[in-house]
C-alpha cells in the first residue's frame, strides 16, 4: 500500500513510496521527480498512451502576452526533430515487418523526442509558464507523455494503419478548429485575471491527449485502436470502432469534398466578379482592339479576330461543319501576383449557347505560360466553331479565376 505523497514512476508508471530514490519496479531514479497527476497515472484497462499537464493556479500575464514569441526557439528544435522521428518510424517500419519488434532503443528516442514536442506544444498552448527545457527527460516538466513499450506488433497492420486513423483525423480536425476559439478564449481570460479557466484547460488538454494517442497508433508504436475519447481512463478501441472507421472514412472524407467545394462556390460568389465588353464583331475580324481593359493586376485587349482561319497544312482539317476561329490578346501583368495565358483560362459560347474550349493557344509553352510582371504576352486562341453558328462571348480570366471559383475575368460580348 502507497502512502499519501507517493510518486508514481514516470519510466514505468509505477507507485512508489515517498522514501524510495528508485522505483523498485525499473530502477529509474526518481527521488528528483514532482508527484505525477492522479489522471497521468497508469490507468487498468487504459489506453496504453498517457499524456497531462498539471493544472497551473496563477500564469503570468506578460508571458502570455509574447508566448508565440518567446516559443520560436523551441518550435524550431521540434521541426528538425520531427524530421528525425519521420526517419526512424521508417526505419521501424522494416524492423517490424521482419521482426514484429520496434527496437527498443529506437523507441526510447522516439518517446523522448515526443516527450519534448508535448512540452513544447503544452507552453505554446498557454497550458503552462515554465519555459520548456532543452531535454527529453521525464520529470523536467510538469507535462506527462508516456507510451508502454510493446514487447510484439503486428506485421499487416503497418499496412493499414494510416488508412483507420483517418476518421479520427477528421474528428480532431473539428475538435482542434474548437481548441484553438478555447485557446484564444483562453488568451483574453490570463490576461484580464491571470487564470486559465479550468473548463477550457480540460478541454484543450483532452484534444491534446486524443492527438498524441492517435499519433502513436499511427507512427507503428502501439497496435490498439485508439478510443474516440478525450479521457485520461478511456480503454483501446473495439473491434467494433475499427470496423466503423474503415467504413465511415470514404463516406465522411467525400462529405468534407462536397462542403468544401460548396464553400468555395459560395465564396467565389461573393468575391468573384467580371469585367463586360461589349463589341461589335465585325469591328474585331476587322482588326480593330478593343479598349484595354484592367483585371486582377493585368491589362487585357482583344486586338483582332480571324473568321475563317486558315491553319498551315501541318494541323488536321476542321471537321465537317465546322470552321476555325482564333482571336488574338495582348495581355500585360501589371502587378498581379499570377498571370497565366492557356487553354484552361480562356472559353468560347457560341450563339446557339454551346461551350467550347481552345483547340489551341499559339505563343503559350506547352500550352500554358504564365506572363511575369512587367511584361507583355501576346496570345493567339484557336477554337473550332460550327458553321451554323457565329462566336457570341470570349471569356478570359488571367488568374486563379480559371481554376477555381473565385477572382476576376473579362468578358467580350459580341453584337
Amino acid at each position: 500500500m502507497i502512502e499519501a505523497g507517493g510518486r508514481f514512476c514516470h519510466n514505468c508508471g509505477a507507485p512508489n513510496p515517498a522514501e524510495y530514490n528508485f522505483c523498485f519496479s525499473c530502477g529509474t531514479r526518481v527521488n528528483f521527480l514532482r508527484p505525477l497527476p492522479a489522471a497521468a497515472a497508469r490507468l487498468p484497462g487504459a489506453y496504453p498512451v498517457r499524456f497531462d499537464v498539471e493544472y497551473p493556479e496563477k500564469l503570468s500575464r506578460l508571458s502570455t502576452l509574447a508566448r508565440l514569441v518567446l516559443a520560436i526557439p523551441q518550435l524550431l528544435v521540434i521541426y528538425a526533430l520531427g524530421t528525425v522521428v519521420g526517419i526512424v518510424t521508417f526505419i521501424a517500419w522494416f524492423a517490424i515487418l521482419f521482426t514484429r519488434r520496434y527496437p527498443k532503443g529506437l523507441f526510447d528516442l522516439v518517446v523522448s523526442f515526443n516527450r519534448w514536442m508535448a512540452n513544447v506544444y503544452a507552453y505554446s498552448a498557454l497550458l503552462r509558464d515554465e519555459y520548456p527545457p532543452f531535454a527529453t527527460d521525464p520529470g523536467r516538466y510538469p507535462v506527462t507523455y508516456e507510451v508502454d513499450y510493446p514487447e510484439k506488433l503486428s506485421r499487416w497492420l503497418i499496412f493499414v494503419k494510416w488508412y483507420l486513423v483517418l476518421l479520427h483525423q477528421i474528428v480532431l480536425y473539428f475538435l482542434g478548429f474548437f481548441a484553438l476559439v478555447s485557446a484564444l478564449i483562453a488568451w483574453i481570460a490570463i490576461l484580464i485575471t491571470g487564470r486559465f479557466p479550468r473548463g477550457l484547460f480540460n478541454y484543450i488538454v483532452g484534444v491534446m491527449r486524443w492527438y498524441v494517442r492517435v499519433t502513436a497508433y499511427s507512427s507503428l508504436m502501439r497496435d490498439e485502436f485508439p478510443p474516440f475519447s478525450k479521457r485520461a481512463d478511456a480503454a483501446p478501441g473495439s473491434g467494433r470502432a475499427i470496423a466503423v472507421s474503415a467504413l465511415l472514412v470514404i463516406p465522411a472524407w467525400a462529405g468534407i469534398g462536397v462542403a468544401t467545394v460548396g464553400i468555395l462556390f459560395a465564396v467565389g460568389s461573393l468575391t468573384s466578379s467580371t469585367e463586360e465588353v461589349s463589341v461589335r464583331y465585325a469591328d474585331v475580324v476587322a482588326g480593330r482592339p478593343t479598349a484595354p481593359v484592367e483585371i486582377e493586376g493585368n491589362v487585357v485587349v482583344l486586338l483582332n479576330a480571324d473568321d475563317p482561319f486558315d491553319f498551315p497544312s501541318t494541323f488536321r482539317e476542321p471537321r465537317a461543319g465546322h470552321r476555325f476561329v482564333r482571336f488574338e490578346l495582348e495581355v500585360t501583368n501589371i502587378d498581379a501576383l499570377f498571370t497565366s495565358v492557356s487553354r484552361q483560362t480562356f472559353r468560347l459560347e457560341d450563339t446557339q449557347s454551346r461551350d467550347l474550349e481552345p483547340l489551341l493557344v499559339q505563343g503559350a509553352l506547352f500550352g500554358g505560360e504564365l506572363v511575369e510582371q512587367g511584361r507583355t504576352e501576346t496570345a493567339g486562341v484557336i477554337f473550332e466553331v460550327r458553321n451554323d453558328a457565329d462566336p457570341a462571348e470570349l471569356t478570359y480570366a488571367p488568374g486563379f479565376a480559371a481554376f477555381f471559383p473565385i477572382g476576376e475575368r473579362v468578358r467580350f460580348e459580341f453584337r
